[in-house]
């Protein structure tokens, strides 16, 4: 049985859909997904059938992949990601923007890069990832490349800020990886962690974001869970698909509750200072996030 790094089971997309109850959540986010993405409901609903067999009965993931994005390209789903996700950057951005403080910024899994260069706009910014996305260069930023299970190439204190945003559940060994943050922390210094969560209950929200994580807040945590590994991969592996192992997003599907999440800061140098449930704020990537802002003691 294939296990993440907090020893859960990994399941399979037919196991997930195997579930009713967390196969109809998929089936009508999917709808909602499709729907931002400018589609009509009656060739929603035919795309969403035909995607959610590929999911089911594909011989390999990697098959699943391949096809489906095939499937998402030919329908214009994937051309029109990149207009709905212009002002992704800027929303996170201000999610965190009044947590960081004056100094350093290192933005630790930084994508595309563009939150750092709207941080850039009043802090120092460095950026640094386990590859080189084709946007960094117009950012104009400082890049440092990193592999998986290596150190950050940063000094010990070097940076008054470190962001993780989406980046502990995607690592093969988050503890690591926070640990590393908390390296090239400086004293006093903040990390800034947005993740991905289970075990959420919807209490913290309110109007318009209680109601659009209603349906995720339902599901028990066990299912929660499975909803986050099909469209953790459905956003990363299959919209954003590629052929080659190497720029391939890695998905080990290391989700943690926000409870998890903050002892596992706390047992390594961290204060949290305020947990902000941001719930599925991202129509495209249907995940319940929560923004986690950290002390290095």
């Amino acid at each position: 049985m294939s296990q993440n790094f907090f020893g859960k089971k990994i399941y399979s997309f037919s196991e997930i859909l195997s579930d009713r109850i967390v196969s109809n959540y998929i089936q009508k986010t999917l709808l909602n997904v499709f729907a931002h993405l400018g589609l009509k409901k009656k060739n929603a609903e035919e795309i969403m059938g035909e995607f959610i067999a590929l999911a089911a009965n594909s011989k390999s993931e990697g098959e699943y992949e391949s096809l489906a994005h095939a499937l998402l390209e030919q329908k214009g789903i994937v051309g029109a990601v990149p207009k709905k996700l212009s002002g992704r950057a800027d929303k996170i951005y201000s999610q965190i923007k009044e947590f960081v403080i004056f100094g350093k910024v290192l933005d630790l899994g930084c994508g595309d890069g563009e939150v750092g260069k709207l941080c850039s706009l009043k802090n120092e910014v460095i950026l640094s990832d386990i590859y080189k996305n084709k946007n960094i260069a117009k950012t104009g930023l400082g890049f440092r490349i990193f592999g998986q299970g290596e150190k950050v190439p940063a000094d010990d204190c070097e940076f008054s800020n470190v962001l993780l945003l989406t980046v502990l559940h995607h690592s093969d060994n988050p503890l690591q990886v926070l640990k590393e943050a908390v390296r090239v922390a400086k004293s006093g210094g903040r990390i800034i962690v947005i993740e991905s969560v289970y075990g959420a209950s919807g209490k913290e929200l309110g109007g318009k974001a209680k109601k659009d994580a209603e349906n995720y807040c339902a599901l028990n945590l066990e299912q929660q869970r499975k909803a986050g590994i099909f469209f953790d991969h459905f956003y990363n592996r299959v919209i954003h698909y590629s052929a080659e192992s190497k720029t391939k997003v890695n998905v080990p599907f290391n989700f943690n509750t926000p409870l998890g999440w903050k002892k596992l800061f706390e047992e390594n140098g961290l204060v949290q200072e305020k947990a902000v449930h941001l719930g599925i704020d991202q129509p495209i990537v249907p995940e319940y996030h929560t923004l986690h802002v950290l002390r290095k003691v």
